[in-house]
């Protein structure tokens, strides 16, 4: 985030002036409007961000052409995720000053967070041609991956590349962009190289972890999540892929503790709990597993080989009508794996 404090500082005689008009109750209007914004960025800084929003719109009151307290309250509410309402004060700002470049950055920041990739990569744009740096075509490429528009995405890391060729997070990214396009050992060569050069890349490792289990190497799969875990310890992702890694190696009670803890530290990710659905299907829970594998596409219905756990579930659990409903959503939604399940036990 980046907040509005572009004001001058005042100098020791005005300060102390300043101080002596406020025991007078004779305050200017830009000194109330001031001390205000000044409020506002303290309660910021000490993440009191309803304190800020009501100190920020106090100095709007003073002075509704203010863009930086608009920018910074807007700041305050993506911070408590009201990111709509800070997306309208980014709009408001930057009607009263087009070039409020940090503000831009906070737009595209919030409409990247909102889902609205269009608009954000329209203001990365416009931020690009003001000032060319890496950051911003690092973070066009993310869009572009998690739209899954691999070839743009590729081109920006390539730019960021350029800027900077020993940036190692943007050869990670492209490592990982060829796995996603289905190069799945180069992508692991390429990451090997890197990892050797650069030991202590925990997204590298964990990117790792997900190839190896795609080629079935378990155990090069379990050294690549140990390594992320070494780095990040209790990073919950890496913790509950370890968790998905013990499932296959049929390491089942080490299975269940990872993803219980991943769980506990991070409840909204739906991964979490594909895994903890798979794990009791590996064990013959099938009800516990159906609804395991159901709260997880219910917060998010791409997650990776859910409907297809799903119908393997229902399968076993003698329902075999919903096992090939959730075949011909997994089928609907790309996994190829579901074709010869659908054609198996489907008419």
């Amino acid at each position: 985030m980046s907040l509005g404090n572009g004001r001058s500082s005042l100098g020791s005689l005005p300060y102390v002036w300043c101080i002596y008009l406020l025991v007078l109750g004779c305050e200017s209007v830009e000194t109330q409007r001031d001390r205000f914004f000044t409020q506002g960025n303290e309660a910021i800084e000490s993440k009191s961000y309803e304190r800020a929003i009501n100190l920020y719109t106090k100095a709007i009151k003073i002075d509704s052409d203010d863009a930086e307290s608009i920018n910074n309250r807007g700041v305050a509410k993506r911070e408590l995720g009201r990111i709509y309402e800070a997306i309208q004060d980014y709009n408001e700002a930057l009607l009263i000053n087009d070039e409020f470049w940090d503000c831009l950055h906070n737009r595209a920041m919030a409409y990247q967070e909102a889902g609205d990739w269009s608009k954000s990569i329209r203001d990365y744009d416009l931020l690009i041609a003001h000032q060319d740096t890496s950051i911003y075509h690092q973070a066009k490429a993310l869009i572009f991956t998690d739209s899954k528009d691999y070839d743009r995405a590729i081109a920006e890391f390539n730019q960021v590349l350029e800027r900077n060729p020993e940036d190692t997070e943007a050869k990670i990214n492209l490592a990982t962009l060829d796995f996603y396009l289905g190069n799945k050992k180069k992508a692991a060569a390429t990451l090997e190289e890197i990892l050797h050069e650069s030991p202590n890349e925990a997204f590298g490792y964990n990117t790792l972890n997900q190839i190896y289990l795609e080629l079935s190497s378990l155990d090069l799969a379990y050294q690549a999540i140990q390594q992320a875990l070494r780095v990040q310890p209790s990073n919950a992702f890496f913790l509950n892929n370890r968790g998905f890694t013990y499932l296959e190696m049929d390491s089942i009670a080490l299975a269940l503790n990872d993803i219980n803890q991943s769980i506990v530290l991070a409840p909204e990710n739906p991964w979490s709990y594909r895994n903890k659905g798979y794990y009791y299907y590996k064990i013959g829970d099938f009800a516990q597993a159906i609804r395991y594998l159901k709260q997880s596409l219910e917060m998010d219905e791409n997650v990776k080989e859910a409907h297809l756990m799903l119908g393997m579930t229902y399968l076993s659990d003698g329902q075999s009508a919903m096992a090939c409903q959730a075949w011909e959503m997994a089928r609907d939604l790309g996994n190829g794996k579901a074709q010869p399940y659908l054609t198996d036990h489907c008419n």
